[in-house]
């Protein structure tokens, strides 16, 4: 049996004990959370209403690790703050202006790139049930769970801009407001294509395919 079927099959277990199945914006708020260290299996099984063996076993089948990604906010301010052993503080303090500025586009274009993921996800909640012939109103506990991972990714980017000092870092009479519509996926597939990320020759959908969380039925 492969672990897609386990998990289905011991979701619908728990289905039919009481519980109930997740749906795809449910897991993915979860996955943030249990990656990022803000909840353990117990208290994330709690808040949805699922068994703890059905979403480790859906933890495990995505690859996702506990705390796995506790770090992620923290790492440009200690990328910013921490130069190689022995360096005086004089030689930090240069290595981060020369680089807060390649930092701060990073997080910017990871930040997007997530946020126009939760978009694409809460479309697609409203598409099916268009597709379905049932009313948005019905999917409405689906969309609040889009809109409660969209702002635990809107606050990730703040604190990593915050830690940067990013508003310090550019002149806001030079620079447009940051706007997630500014990059549309084109820009964002050239920009991956120019860094390396992505190989000469992909397309939008190779990049969303790349990007697209592992989300179960």
């Amino acid at each position: 049996m492969s672990e897609e079927v386990e998990v289905e099959v011991k979701e619908e277990a728990a289905a039919a004990a009481g519980g109930k199945r997740m749906s795809d914006a449910d897991f993915a708020e979860a996955r943030e959370l249990y990656e990022l260290g803000k909840a353990g299996l117990g208290e994330l099984a709690d808040q949805f209403g699922v068994s703890r063996q059905a979403l480790s076993s859906r933890f495990k089948s995505a690859g996702a690790v506990k705390s796995s990604r506790a770090h992620e906010i923290a790492s440009a301010a200690k990328k910013a703050v921490t130069g190689a052993a022995g360096a005086s503080a004089a030689a930090t303090a240069e290595r981060f202006a020369d680089k807060r500025g390649e930092w701060i586009e990073e997080t910017r274009i990871t930040g997007v790139r997530s946020l126009k993921l939760a978009r694409q996800l809460a479309q697609k909640i409203i598409q099916d049930a268009l597709a379905g012939g049932h009313a948005i109103s019905t999917v409405d506990d689906d969309l609040k769970a889009v809109q409660r991972f969209n702002k635990i990714l809107v606050d990730n980017l703040e604190s990593a801009l915050t830690l940067l000092e990013a508003d310090k870092h550019v002149d806001e009479n030079d620079l447009p407001t940051l706007n997630i519509e500014d990059l549309t996926d084109e820009d964002i597939l050239k920009h991956h294509i120019g860094t390396g990320a992505l190989p000469e020759g992909s397309t939008v959908e190779d990049m969303l395919h790349e990007e697209a969380p592992e989300l179960g039925d």
